[in-house]
Order: structure tokens, then sequence, then C-alpha cells
């Protein structure tokens, strides 16, 4: 079968090679027997089927030996059969493909299990089978129980499976993927890398006149924090393995906001009972009712160090919402109407002025003409 009928036919090949290889054959024999008719040593039996028109000729060979041919008449008198129509597109493929996809992934799957160790301490970088520490990145750490999984040893290093090593958050960020570190294992970290250091600040220089030293100033400085990553200087990671599933806890409508140390809500760690608001002025619409709220974070912005806050909206209690929604319709319906008075306001003031303008140039005119 040639490429396109394997393509017409799905992928699957046909017999068709093997049809016209009889058919050929069946040519052949025939011409050599219409040719050894006159020979009188031959006997010829004919026999036919009632479903095909093809005929079972018996014939000896060269060592006679009796030999059955069949002489297919199909091609001469009745018309091949027209071919298969092709498959419709995506009718009986999706079980071959699934078929396919699954004998790939399990050739590779053998193929990754017979894989050998790496020679070098390059190839074991990225290496999607083995690692050894020494190649782990800056948040990569092994499962305590990868010692129990160790498929041997590089040069003094253990070699470890890559399905072992997982990725290391400080306490705070596992906040974010819904996960708390455990609190006795807070003083246990899987691994305390140099923090970060953020630019220092350029404050301001003192001069010696104002009875101030540099090492004075340089004592505030520290004290106030600023540059100050850690107490010591170094970030503590843990592991997935120190921490449990974590949400926020529900807030009633009677309890207070919980804010953090800059008195804001961070959107990523809102809890349920609080709703965020991003509407214009809608601080200033819920201090005027008296509704407690909390200004929200949103994230950060910028690059490198140079990283500001984004605070859009309030966070309120969610029994609030309604009442600070009707209000907030209603001040900006009156906030529309006080805007276009102040408008008209500045329009007369300026006609005013245009008009008392025109007359004092034209009293002028009449009074100093003559002059």
């Amino acid at each position: 079968a040639t490429a396109k009928d394997i393509s017409t036919l799905g992928g699957r090949c046909a017999n068709v090679w093997w049809a016209e290889t009889i058919k050929k054959a069946n040519r052949h024999f025939g011409k050599q027997r219409g040719q050894k008719a006159s020979t009188p040593h031959e006997t010829t039996k004919t026999r036919k089927t009632k479903s095909t028109p093809s005929t079972y000729v018996v014939e000896k060979n060269k060592s006679g030996k009796e030999v059955l041919v069949i002489d297919d008449l199909s091609d001469e008198h009745t018309p091949s059969p027209p071919p298969p129509p092709p498959p419709k597109i995506g009718e009986n493929n999706a079980s071959d493909h699934d078929d396919v996809d699954g004998i790939e992934e399990d050739e590779l799957i053998a193929s990754r299990e017979s894989e050998s160790i790496p020679t070098s301490k390059t190839a074991f970088k990225n290496h999607p089978l083995f690692v050894i520490p020494s190649t782990l990145k800056h948040k990569e750490v092994l499962s305590p129980d990868s010692k129990n999984r160790i498929c041997g040893i590089f040069k003094g290093e253990m070699v470890y499976k890559r399905a072992d090593v997982s990725k290391a958050l400080v306490a705070k960020k596992w906040l974010y993927k819904g996960r708390k570190v455990r609190h006795e294992e807070m003083t246990k970290p899987a691994k305390i890398v140099k923090a970060r250091q953020k630019p220092t600040k350029i404050g301001f220089q003192a001069i010696a006149s104002y009875g101030v030293t540099k090492s004075d100033q340089a004592d505030t400085i520290i004290t106030s924090g600023i540059g100050c990553e850690d107490d010591d200087g170094n970030s503590r990671l843990y592991g997935v393995w120190q921490t449990n599933e974590w949400a926020p806890r529900t807030i009633g409508p009677d309890d207070n906001i919980p804010v953090n140390e800059y008195k804001n809500v961070e959107l990523a760690l809102l809890n349920p009972g609080l709703i965020h608001l991003r509407l214009h002025r809608i601080a200033t619409v819920a201090k005027t009712l008296g509704i407690p709220y909390a200004p929200c974070l949103l994230g950060f912005e910028g690059h490198g160090g140079n990283l500001t806050p984004t605070i859009r909206g309030i966070v309120v209690h969610q029994h609030n919402v309604d009442m600070l929604h009707e209000a907030h319709t209603e001040w900006e319906s009156q906030t529309v109407e006080i805007e276009y008075r102040k408008r008209q306001e500045l329009i007369h003031r300026r006609w005013r002025r245009i008009v008392i303008g025109i007359m004092t140039k034209e009293r002028l005119e009449r009074e100093y003409a003559k002059d």
C-alpha cells in the first residue's frame, strides 16, 4: 500500500499489495496454461463457486505434482469493487490516537527506567531522573525519605531521584499556596539561604555642625530597620512536608477586620466573610457612614528592588455591601449635581468678567476719545 492509501484508511495498512500480487500471479499462470493447453500429459480440473466468478485450476508442475491455481476471471468480466470511503475526521480516530499515545508513553517510561546514571556533574543539572545535592537550585530541597531511594554514588555524593526534589518557600509564601507551616517546624527549617539584599536607601547626610556624627547616623539607620531582610540576614525555607492545609478563618459580622502590620488587608489572603469593593472613592462613603473598613493590598508594582505597594479599594463585611452600594450610588449622583453647579458658577463668573471688561472698554473710549 502507498502512503496515500495508508493516510486515506486512517493509518491502517490494507491488503492491497497482497491482492495485486495474487492477480499478477494468476495472469502469469494463465498465460502459461494457454501455451501448454496442447500437451497430452496435462490434466485440468475446473470448479466454480457461487459467490465469486473465480475458477480454481489444478495443474501439474515440472515435478509431476498437482498444484491448485486461482484463475481470477473477475478482472476481465466484473469491475473491481470500489475502495472503501475514507473515514470521517474524528470518527474512530480518537481511540487509535489514544492507543498510539499509550504505546509511546510506555516506551518512554521503559527507556527512562533503563537510562543509566550520568557520568558528569553538568549532566545532572536539570536531569529528568537523577540529581545530586550539589546541583540543587536555590529553593530546591530533598524530601526526608529520599535516603530510602538512593540510586548510586557520584564522586562521593549520593544520587537521588528527581521525583524526591520539591520547592521550599518561606513561611509567609506558603500561605498564598493554601498551606501553613506547623508551629513545631518553625525552628527546624529545611534550608537556610542568604536573603537577597535590597538596595540601600540613601538618606539624610548629617553635617558635623549639626552635632550628629556619622556613627550616630549609622546606628539610627540600623535601629530603624532600613535594608534589613531578617534578624540574621538569612531566609528560612520550609518544605511541603512541614506544612498543613490552611485557609483563612471566617469573619463574622461582629468580628474586627484582621489587618497586617501596615493596617491593610492582602487580597490573596482575604478571609471568608469579607468582600473587596473597588469603587471610586468608596472609602469616603464608608467613612461617612461609620462602616468599618480596611484598605486592600493587591500586590506590588515595579522591578528589581524598587517595588511599591498597589492599594485599590477597601475590604468590608459582607452584610455591609448592599448598604455601601446604595450609598455610593446616591453619593455619585450628588457629586455629579454638585460638580454641575460648580461648573455653572464658573461659566457665569467668566461671562461676567467678559461683560464687565467690554463695558469698561466702551466707557473709557467715550470719556477719553476726545482727548
